[in-house]
């Protein structure tokens, strides 16, 4: 029984404490999420195996609790955030017709409904609240030095599963079965066969995601400071490994998104006037330089990872690129109007219904994001959702060009590429990745609310150092202007 499991009380005992403490101190505990969120798979995978389902959801109880304490802290002596109107619409417009998708009577069950509903909007609110978090400029610098830091021992980590082997417990995923152990291989048998690895992670989606996201913080935190060594090692040292350890994955997304996106963030840095012309071509040639210093800590991961890159063909690389727009044409054209049902494409949905075959989605079954959002919400909701991956960039763009300061300009430019890989990578289905890409916009605002904050104590510090003139010599000064006009 649910209630027979000892781990389920040692969750359940410290539940109320926590959120209470969540509500109290909600900026430490939003911080406290994303370290949470790195090393949840630890937990559920190594520490406590029998209960992974409520620790998979611990970290959402405690935004739950760091909304409400944001909300009762009211910030109201700090200034509001500017120009996100449109976003804040567009989101609560795609929440409201959420709810409305919980009543679809193509749904086998309103629980499947809420969970997806928590899958499409619960992460959102980060975005509006992770702004109020930071205290100043050198804290938001010294929390992404400190994250980037915690990264080395993670990344690290999956050289290590590398050379523990297939047998070893360091490589478990996360299964719903404590005696069953899924591992999923790559290689060919004459080098030997190598475990894809998951970090500290549940699963290789959530590792993949969180290198991703390490990797483009890192560029722009170092891309901030010049690409000094000096003082800057461990941001250095985190950029290298991170790079490393995502061939350990053997998924060839991570590779290929930073491959084709570093050359984009050097030009707009040319174009921002962060990057001089010459010191990006030098970049160029420095980057490749880490990567292979990465590659010479696990040779075997990086032949495993060519092996299986050079397996596929030509027609099979295509047909994966267009995979995501073939799947939703063939939604739009067989789902009803108004789809399925939020949730019901939904990993969790088979458990909720105790079904071995998602029956009730009538054979239509998709894999790529967008085909999914269509399937669940039909044409509105894959309307309003593309809308906002497309929205949400654009906004961060015209933020990132508008800061003064270098290391701001620096840093967004990154969160951009970042935020706009999500119009064709999975945030939704995703919960690492859900929670980084409404973390980067976060970014983005604060740094917009900091740089403004900053620029409004100046205005005023100026205002006010100005010495004040009595009348006599406001009425000399009066005297002085009208004696120099012209007759």
């Amino acid at each position: 029984m649910f209630f027979d499991n000892p781990a389920v009380w040692f969750v359940a005992a410290f539940a109320g404490p926590c959120a209470f403490l969540a509500i109290r101190y909600w900026q430490h505990a939003l911080f406290g999420v994303f370290v949470l969120l790195v090393f949840e798979g630890a937990l559920r995978k190594w520490a406590f195996p029998s209960a992974q389902a409520q620790i998979y959801l611990v970290k959402d109880v405690i935004l739950l609790a760091v909304y409400l304490g944001f909300i009762l802290d009211g910030r109201r002596n700090q200034p509001a955030l500017t120009g996100v109107g449109l976003i804040k619409i567009v989101v609560a417009v795609g929440f409201l017709f959420g709810c409305i998708e919980l009543l679809n009577p193509n749904s086998p069950s309103i629980l499947v409904g809420l969970v997806g509903l928590k899958a499409y909007f619960l992460y959102a609110p980060v975005a509006f609240i992770l702004p109020y978090a930071f205290k100043s400029r050198e804290h938001l610098f010294h929390l992404i030095r400190r994250y980037l830091i915690m990264a080395i021992p993670v990344a690290a980590l999956g050289f290590i599963q590398i050379a523990a082997g297939p047998g070893s417990s360091l490589n478990a995923y996360v299964s719903h079965s404590e005696d069953a152990t899924a591992l999923v291989l790559f290689g060919d048998e004459e080098s030997g066969y190598i475990v894809r690895t998951s970090g500290t992670f549940s699963y290789i989606s959530g590792y993949t995601a969180f290198l991703t996201f390490v990797a483009f913080l890192a560029i722009g935190y170092n891309m901030g400071r010049g690409w000094r060594l000096r003082g800057n090692i461990a941001p250095m040292l985190a950029l290298t490994l991170v790079v490393g350890a995502m061939f350990t994955t053997g998924s060839r997304a991570p590779v290929y998104t930073l491959v084709a996106t570093v050359p984009v963030i050097l030009w707009l840095a040319v174009r921002g006037r962060i990057l001089a012309f010459q010191t990006a071509v030098r970049l160029c040639m420095l980057l490749p330089v880490i990567t292979i210093m990465a590659l010479i800590i696990s040779p075997r991961a990086v032949d495993a990872f060519a092996q299986r890159t050079g397996e596929g063909d030509l027609s099979d690389l295509v047909a994966r690129i267009f995979q995501p727009v073939t799947e939703t044409i063939e939604a739009l054209s067989r789902a009803p109007p108004l789809g399925m049902g939020i949730g019901t494409t939904h990993a969790s949905a088979l458990t909720i219904m105790g079904a071995d075959w998602p029956w009730w989605l009538q054979d239509l079954i998709v894999e790529a994001e967008m085909a999914r959002v269509t399937v669940e919400i039909g044409v509105i909701g894959l309307l309003l959702t593309w809308f906002m991956r497309f929205l949400i960039p654009t906004f961060a763009l015209r933020c990132a060009r508008s800061f003064r300061d270098l290391a701001y300009r620096a840093l967004g430019i990154v969160l951009v590429v970042h935020l706009a890989l999500g119009i064709i990578t999975p945030v939704i289905l995703n919960v690492t990745a859900g929670l980084y890409y409404w973390s980067a916009l976060g970014l983005v605002l604060a740094m917009r609310r900091l740089e403004q904050s900053a620029a409004t104590e100046a205005g005023t510090i100026f205002a006010t150092s100005r010495p004040r003139m009595g009348p006599s010599a406001v009425y000399a000064k009066q005297r002085s202007s009208s004696s120099r006009r012209p007759a």
